[in-house]
């Protein structure tokens, strides 16, 4: 269920936002599993292992993406006629067992500068609703809401709004608002957000596709299809993009160098305890 621009970018540095140094505290305080069973813990280290090696190291590593989006999974919901009764699922559903799980850990892994939420889609797709486990650089979105005050004053959000909140009713609004609000909650530039917004209101007035071409940042796990926004055709990236991709890929060349010492002899990554190790640098 994602959107083809909303992949992940960052434009915390184009902005001129501040860089926010991985806080020191005691280990224990930092991505603490210790109230997780070990089903968990398993679960919770893979996720955050998919995440680092994905487009979500620019959130839990480096603070470059105000969110991004760790993992998503689905739920079966019942028909439409289903609309206002009480009784529509069953509270033993195997689903609903296991969003707690995803809960929980969204509950329990977290450090003083992240947080992971996990936010409900709006939209049901073939008797399916998705979830999005996403990980939140506090400090850094109350930064773009600070800064965007223009467009999040009209839900009365400001930098000291609950992030759950701002994150849930962008979702749930209509589509262009949802557009704009998730291209700043992912750190899009500007230029990009707004290409993206009005060529989606003009495929809706015209029903003409507007052809786009994309700007493409690595990550770990590969070069092309993660890190991505789109910008028109015929686009030549000017310093702004240059800045957002050298800052990635700085950030980048660091985990590489880190991340072979966290890897077990069967190759899985400890991610868990290298986020906890980053957080008392």
């Amino acid at each position: 269920m994602k959107y083809i621009f909303w992949c992940c970018c960052s434009a915390a540095m184009l902005f001129g936002c501040k860089t926010i140094d991985a806080p020191t505290r005691q280990v224990a305080q930092c991505y603490d599993t210790s109230t997780l069973t070990p089903e968990d813990n398993r679960l919770a280290d893979s996720l955050l292992a998919v995440g680092l090696d994905n487009e979500a190291l620019y959130t839990l590593f480096a603070p470059l993406k105000p969110i991004s989006t760790i993992a998503q999974f689905s739920m079966t919901v019942p028909p439409s006629d289903s609309t206002g009764k009480r009784n529509v699922v069953s509270p033993d559903a195997p689903d609903l067992a296991r969003v707690r799980q995803f809960q929980r850990i969204a509950n329990t892994l977290h450090s003083e500068r992240v947080m992971l939420l996990l936010i409900p889609f709006r939209r049901v797709e073939k008797g399916k609703r998705f979830f999005q486990l996403v990980a939140v650089d506090k400090p850094l979105l109350a930064q773009y809401i600070a800064r965007d005050q223009a467009f999040w004053g009209q839900w009365g959000f400001v930098s000291e709004s609950n992030l759950a909140t701002v994150l849930t009713v962008t979702e749930f609004e209509e589509k262009l608002e949802r557009y704009r609000g998730y291209g700043y909650l992912f750190g899009y530039p500007e230029h990009a957000i707004t290409f993206f917004v009005e060529a989606a209101r003009s495929q809706d007035s015209t029903g003409v596709f507007v052809k786009r071409d994309f700007f493409q940042i690595p990550v770990y796990s590969g070069k092309e299809g993660h890190f991505v926004y789109a910008v028109p055709k015929g686009y030549a990236p000017t310093e702004s993009d240059s800045v957002i991709y050298r800052t990635a890929v700085d950030a980048l060349e660091r985990y590489k160098r880190i991340r072979t010492k966290y890897l077990n002899p069967d190759g899985r990554l400890r991610a868990i305890d290298l986020l906890r190790d980053a957080c008392n640098r």
